[in-house]
């Protein structure tokens, strides 16, 4: 009884120390940056400080590390656009309902800030739409996390507001962009 009893105890100690040493299995790997950035981990890139995108140009986000396939991306902004001569100030956020025809993102509510990617496309996860190099996106206050895919020629993100007029705007928005990369 005693042997049985002391192989066991020792069986035992093996096996825990074999658990502690034994390399971790691919649900403790690094995680996915889709996964990152909804568990709002540490990006690899962030930008450094808000950086202003007027309301009436079309602004290219100043990256110095660029886009690469299948980086994940979450923006946000806060600010107020001017949308006439008179004053009339929207929100970021934009206004509902949808913008419909004639507006550069028909998806998108009306005056918000929205997004463009020169090649490739975006996966947004708060519509769960594509879109595809040249549509315009919504990104408002938060744009939610993205999932960019490209096949080939680099890109550039591009801000804009949902405006059919961008002509008599004016102020526009602080933007941040924080990236977590597809690749380590």
């Amino acid at each position: 009884m005693r042997v049985r009893s002391l192989v066991c105890r020792c069986a035992v100690i093996l096996l825990a120390a074999t658990a502690a040493v034994w390399p971790a299995g691919p649900a403790a790997a690094a995680s996915l940056p889709l996964e990152r950035c909804y568990d709002v981990a540490a990006p690899q890139h962030a930008d450094d400080r808000t950086w202003s995108a007027p309301g009436n140009v079309h602004t290219t986000w100043p990256t110095p590390v660029g886009m690469l396939d299948r980086d994940v991306f979450r923006v946000t902004a806060m600010g107020k656009v001017r949308i006439d001569h008179w004053g009339t100030q929207k929100s970021v956020a934009g206004e509902p309902p949808r913008a419909g025809d004639g507006w550069p993102a028909p998806d998108a509510p009306r005056y918000a800030l929205i997004a463009k990617v020169t090649s490739g496309s975006m996966l947004v996860l708060s519509t769960g739409l594509f879109y595809g190099s040249g549509r315009w996106f919504p990104i408002g206050a938060d744009s939610g996390c993205m999932l960019y895919y490209n096949a080939g020629t680099a890109s550039r993100l591009v801000f804009s507001f949902n405006d059919p007029n961008l002509g008599d705007n004016g102020g526009g928005a602080s933007v941040w962009v924080r990236q977590w990369w597809g690749e380590l």
